[in-house]
């Protein structure tokens, strides 16, 4: 039996649409890899704003410690000959 075709290239269907699934799947990709990059960039952004804006004004609770320790302890006896 045979085929009709009409010549306006219906056999190059095929091809067309698998190089279209192809261009679709790399357009995908290229699309979550920029977005993926701008976000880590932006929470680098924000992380390193907040922490330098948090270093500059806050003290740490644990400052103090060591100046208590400091302030609490008997002064050093002195060496050498007393009487």
């Amino acid at each position: 039996m045979e085929t009709m075709t009409c010549g306006c290239g219906e056999e190059r269907i095929p091809g067309v649409l698998a190089r279209g699934v192809v261009a679709l799947a790399l357009t995908g990709l290229t699309v979550m890899a920029v977005t993926a990059c701008v976000l880590v960039g932006a929470l680098w952004a924000i992380t390193r704003w907040r922490d330098r804006a948090h270093t500059e004004r806050e003290e740490s609770f644990f400052d103090g410690f060591g100046r208590w320790e400091e302030e609490q302890a008997e002064p050093p006896l002195p060496r050498g000959g007393g009487s």
